[in-house]
């Protein structure tokens, strides 16, 4: 039974943000260490336009736990809101790694993002700079997107776009297991990030919900036991819908 919401537990809930209780989940600075590390070795340098995976979620739902697994199958790394909101932040930002993203951002992105999002791109610096860490990252190697509408940005014939989500129910018991609190704590923790993840989307891409029609496939969590099944399911996907055959490998089209 999950405890009682007492003794600390409201801080656990108030402290809490997607994906940071993922056991698997490294500090952002040592993923960012490590990916610049790859990018600039001579060998890491893939071909364009890799296909990418992007998943929008409902917070709570497990998404970064399906990511990572979904990684280790196809060989891909994971970047994520902390990740991306991290590298926004100039100040926090090792110089030589911002003058590498500087450097290997696309040309005309500006001109790019104007015609897709039309009157809300840039509406804000930390716009400007999360549409150019997305962009940037998506051009140096095999990715995985976890949320900050990565799809809404990227061109969409290279992007398989999920969605996961679930019950209100199912993701509250998730969190209040995962941080031993009440159901309910977790819930009005949840409900909090709901309205922080609204505001985002409604300031960044003058979106109010995520309409279906934006992704490939939507998966209802409620309805699987094992995330390990979903992430099959998503690798499976990604084969078929850009013919590849990663299962023994390869990237080439098939």
């Amino acid at each position: 039974m999950a405890a009682s919401g007492r003794n600390g537990s409201s801080d656990k809930a108030d402290s809490y943000r997607p994906g940071m209780y993922h056991e698997t989940m490294p500090k952002v600075y040592d993923i960012i260490e490590g990916a610049f590390r790859e990018w600039k070795k001579e060998k890491q340098i893939f071909p364009k336009n890799l296909p990418l995976i992007c998943i929008s979620r409902k917070i709570g739902v497990g998404s970064y736990e399906i990511a990572e697994m979904v990684a280790k199958k196809i060989n891909y790394r994971v970047y994520d809101r902390e990740i991306l909101e991290y590298l926004i932040n100039t100040k926090d930002v090792d110089q030589t790694i911002r003058e590498f993203l500087d450097e290997r951002c696309p040309s005309g992105l500006e001109t790019l993002l104007a015609k897709i999002l039309r009157e809300t791109v840039f509406k804000s610096e930390n716009t400007k700079l999360l549409f150019k860490a997305i962009f940037t990252i998506a051009n140096l190697g095999p990715t995985i997107f976890v949320g900050r509408g990565a799809h809404l940005v990227l061109p969409r014939d290279r992007v398989l776009a999920i969605r996961l989500t679930c019950s209100n129910e199912y993701r509250s018991r998730r969190l209040a297991r995962i941080l031993g609190i009440s159901e309910t704590s977790a819930s009005l923790r949840l409900a909090h990030l709901d309205i922080e993840q609204k505001s985002f989307f409604k300031n960044v891409y003058n979106l109010k919900t995520a309409p279906k029609e934006e992704f490939d496939m939507i998966l209802y969590m409620d309805h699987f036991k094992n995330p390990n099944a979903v992430a099959g399911i998503i690798v499976s996907a990604f084969e078929n819908k850009f013919g590849v055959n990663l299962s023994t490998g390869g990237r080439d089209a098939g």
